[in-house]
């Protein structure tokens, strides 16, 4: 989490903000913001801001540093400072109400909301068409990938509170998307062949058939050196024997050995070859 100053070309703060989120720092990122904010990035112009990060632990830790910064920098609402601000902060990054999550739903859905005009999404869509910006979160830069990310993300997960939560949040929500949205996406993979499935397109396209067999060729030799390699095979295996020993697998595999799971399982497989025949 960061606490984050926004700093014209002289070096003066004009905005304090708090985020979970490092892009929410960049001032090109400026939607949602005040009018008077607004107003001074035109004045000085996104490029030229210079923007001063403060690490905080805590939420709590977070939205007391961002009210004393704007305390003791001054806003010029009251006329003693130089920020924007509006408010005396501390209110950033907590949960919305169900309230307001209905209400920016709502919102969202309107075909008149600002978000929804060709030329919102064609400048989003040229955005993150641009190389510079899909440099940013492509292949080693992607901050999902870093070993860093992929180790709190895995440790959140183990957090049994955090799981437990997690599902109880999704449980119960339909999965299934309206008959509205089923329409729309129906025709948005019409007007674009790239967005097919692998179905849709196996043995019917000859260009993604050729890319497909392509990339699997070349993924051959990789592939049958990592599987010829003694050391790795027998890390495969120890890792294999070690987590079928183990009495986590040992119980969940039990759940599954029953004979009602096992009539089920043949059901469904009788079924599925029945479907193939009939389709051949």
């Amino acid at each position: 989490m960061f606490v984050y100053i926004w700093k014209d070309a002289a070096g003066v703060p004009f905005y304090v903000g708090f985020t979970k989120r490092m892009g929410r720092a960049n001032p090109k990122n400026n939607g949602n913001r005040n009018w008077l904010t607004k107003q001074k990035l035109d004045e000085i112009g996104v490029d030229f801001v210079s923007i001063e990060i403060r690490h905080v632990a805590t939420v709590e830790q977070g939205q007391e540093l961002e009210r004393n910064l704007i305390a003791s920098i001054g806003r010029i609402q009251l006329g003693n400072g130089p920020l924007t601000n509006l408010r005396e902060g501390g209110e950033g990054v907590l949960p919305p109400s169900p309230e307001h999550r209905a209400k920016l739903s709502i919102a969202l859905r309107d075909p008149s909301h600002p978000i929804r005009r060709p030329e919102a999404r064609a400048k989003q869509k040229k955005r993150m068409s641009d190389p510079a910006v899909r440099a940013l979160f492509s292949g080693d830069n992607n901050p999902a990938k870093k070993p860093e990310s992929r180790k709190k993300i895995k440790s959140k997960w183990q957090d049994t509170d955090f799981r437990a939560m997690m599902i109880a949040e999704r449980t119960g929500k339909p999965k299934n998307f309206s008959e509205e949205d089923r329409a729309r996406r129906a025709e948005t993979v019409r007007n674009n062949p790239d967005m097919k499935s692998w179905a849709d397109r196996n043995g019917k396209d000859p260009e993604f058939d050729a890319k497909r067999i392509a990339g699997i060729r070349a993924s051959q030799n990789k592939r049958r050196e990592k599987m010829s390699d003694p050391e790795a095979l027998a890390r495969r295996k120890a890792k294999l024997k070690a987590t079928m020993a183990s009495p986590e697998y040992l119980a969940k595999r039990k759940q599954f050995d029953t004979p009602e799971y096992r009539a089920k399982l043949s059901a469904a497989k009788k079924a599925y070859w029945e479907k193939r025949k009939a389709g051949v």
